[in-house]
């Protein structure tokens, strides 16, 4: 019986080590992590202080802060000339660089069920959080989602892009419903999701994305040159009476997997190579020219995939009347898929999100973090597009749009 109690107790040391060395290992790779992030985040917000203040940029020093896992130890923290900016992480009084919240907020911001993040905290802080507990913590993020959702539209946004994605949201039961997406391209060059939408319908709706537009508009979107949309039926007349002086392009790719879906498995392949000869052409004589030889080759075998590209021709070659610098990013709604994405792949972990709100909190806080990123990276040869932009600004909307540029120049 001895000899039983010993080897028992021998197990349970041995499992209790193993427990000690899993929250020491995850320990460690979350201060790693922490001070990639910080450090990260200090360079953008200098870059944004030195643009503001008009101070230089030198060099960094290393500062170690007390984290809630353990020290965060030789940050490289930038520094300015005149010494003026410090990084958010650096407050006065404030032992620990994040408290709780920050750690359970950003973990469901990356993409943890509740469930994860209460097993989490109970492995790393040996305290049993409730899943409620988690629930009442993200709730802090509401208020930002409804700020973020009806905050005003300052900028002038040339370019829109227009996209829904399908998630399994609960009501009184699981059902697909179509969150509701637009992004924009700014006049600063830089991307934006403007907004998103959970209506709770489980199609996809021109009636919807008209009332999105219609609060788009209130909310300042002013003087649209061009609405980039898949080909939903019915988008491009939502746009037109929102927006009637806006163009409207049709995403090409969702034209080609939507073309080739009709078509038998071994003609897929001559046929994407032929409708690429269409799309990739650099005018609109040209596309034209290229898209009769396609359909004089493939009508009679697929006539319902010729006659929809005849059909829809002038939204599909839209994009041909707009910078060739620009092209490249309106013939699709590309840059909206990629955020799209990274939303599919936050959303894979929780596979049902449990009421609507818990949806808003995930998609808000992957927009607030996508936009982060987007104000990193400028779109190629903006200065050069952003010229030609204007220019048919004033062509579309007349002398208008130079009044408040000049009267939004004059105000601040």
């Amino acid at each position: 019986m001895k000899k039983e109690v010993e080897e028992l107790i021998r197990i349970l040391a041995k499992e209790e080590q193993k427990k000690e060395l899993l929250k020491e290992m995850i320990k460690v790779e979350i201060r790693s992590m922490v001070k990639e992030l910080l450090e990260e985040v200090a360079l953008v917000e200098r870059e944004a202080f030195c643009e503001s203040q008009g101070e230089a940029k030198n060099g960094f020093y290393p500062r170690d802060i007390e984290g809630f896992f353990g020290p965060v130890e030789d940050i490289k923290i930038p520094r300015t000339r005149e010494g003026g900016f410090k990084p958010f992480f650096i407050r006065p009084y404030r032992k620990a660089s994040y408290e709780i919240e920050d750690l359970v907020i950003a973990m469901y911001q990356g993409g943890c069920s509740t469930r994860d993040v209460t097993r989490t905290m109970e492995i790393l802080l040996e305290h049993r959080y409730s899943a409620s507990w988690v629930s009442r913590m993200t709730d802090a993020v509401h208020e930002k989602v409804e700020t973020f959702r009806k905050r005003k539209i300052e900028l002038w946004y040339p370019i829109v892009f227009l996209d829904g994605v399908v998630l399994k949201i609960r009501r009184d039961s699981v059902a697909g419903e179509v969150v509701y997406i637009a992004l924009g391209i700014g006049e600063d060059g830089y991307k934006e999701v403007l907004g998103f939408w959970i209506v709770g319908a489980e199609g996809e709706s021109a009636l919807v994305w008209k009332d999105i537009l219609a609060e788009l508009k209130e909310r300042g979107l002013e003087e649209p040159l061009l609405f980039v949309g898949d080909g939903l039926k019915g988008l491009d007349q939502a746009v037109k009476e929102i927006y009637p002086l806006a163009d409207f392009q049709s995403c090409i790719l969702h034209k080609v997997r939507n073309s080739l879906s009709k078509v038998r498995k071994k003609h897929r392949e001559a046929i994407a190579e032929d409708l690429q000869q269409v799309y990739r052409q650099r005018d609109e004589s040209g596309f034209k020219q290229a898209l009769t030889v396609f359909c004089q080759e493939w009508r009679l075998l697929y006539p319902e995939v010729t006659k929809s590209w005849e059909r829809e021709l002038p939204y599909l070659m839209t994009y041909l009347s707009y910078p060739e610098e620009l092209r490249p990013f309106i013939y699709t709604t590309n840059i909206l898929e990629r955020f799209i994405k990274e939303v599919r792949r936050r959303a894979k972990v929780i596979e049902v999100f449990p009421h609507p709100d818990a949806t808003g909190k995930v998609m808000y806080l992957v927009a607030a973090e996508m936009n982060e990123r987007y104000k990193r990276r400028l779109l190629r040869n903006w200065d050069r597009i952003n010229d030609k932009l204007k220019s048919i600004r004033m062509v579309k909307y007349g002398n208008k749009a130079m009044v408040d540029a000049f009267c939004l120049t004059q105000n601040s």
